[in-house]
């Protein structure tokens, strides 16, 4: 494995990182839970490669005889829920013990970094496998795809919804993060050109409204003054 692939495929999320990490002005996140997180991200895409591979075949006869079903279910129900199920349960068992959710954007802040931590092995898998090329695009694309998706579930976790209970607010933020991570799928399973560029637009939008709502919970964060 060449350095060139390696810095192609993890420094990118790690910048990307770096300055989503920097919208959370008034208390920080701790940097070891951050990595912890990050790092946990990187590993779920062992298990989640290893149970998408049940469905692969599946997934490529949908894709070839352009089944909209089949496709709509593999897009919500196969790969969204696997890969973001695996994130919100890291999140779960790392994060929430820790009790670090006490500001409106620490929930937003923990679903970026695993999902960039995911984006970062994944990335690096087809990079591999698929060239150079592919790693430059999907270190924007793919990088921030999933820091989106999970970055909106985040944001259910410590802003998104009041008086609800902690277990509820889990399946709530799993449930939105599976929501755009299959849109976003589905669109790019169609294969069709302008449904690929509306995906695209899609993650442009998700991101631009995350951090602009990153910057408005700012001002709520009970650690401002």
């Amino acid at each position: 494995m060449s350095l060139a692939l390696l810095m192609v495929s993890i420094i990118p999320g790690v910048l990307w990182l770096a300055y989503f990490y920097r919208r959370d002005k008034y208390e920080p996140e701790p940097k070891k839970l951050i990595a912890k997180t990050f790092i946990g991200g990187m590993l779920m895409v062992i298990p989640a490669g290893s149970l998408e591979l049940l469905g692969k075949e599946g997934l490529t006869a949908a894709r070839s005889g352009g089944n909209l079903l089949s496709l709509l279910l593999y897009s919500f129900l196969f790969v969204g829920l696997i890969e973001e199920g695996l994130k919100f349960l890291l999140l779960a068992f790392v994060v929430y013990p820790k009790k670090e959710l006490n500001e409106p954007v620490d929930g937003i802040v923990y679903g970026v970094t695993v999902g960039l931590g995911f984006s970062v092995l994944e990335n690096l898998f087809y990079t591999e496998a698929l060239g150079f090329e592919v790693g430059i695009w999907r270190a924007v694309i793919a990088c921030l795809a999933h820091a989106a998706f999970s970055g909106w579930g985040g944001y259910f976790l410590t802003a998104g919804l009041s008086g609800v209970r902690m277990f509820s607010r889990f399946v709530m933020a799993c449930g939105v993060a599976i929501f755009w991570h299959g849109l976003y799928d589905f669109f790019l399973f169609l294969e069709e050109p302008v449904l690929a560029l509306l995906a695209y637009l899609l993650i442009g939008m998700l991101v631009y409204l995350l951090l602009k709502k990153m910057s408005e919970l700012a001002a709520f964060s009970p650690f401002r003054n």
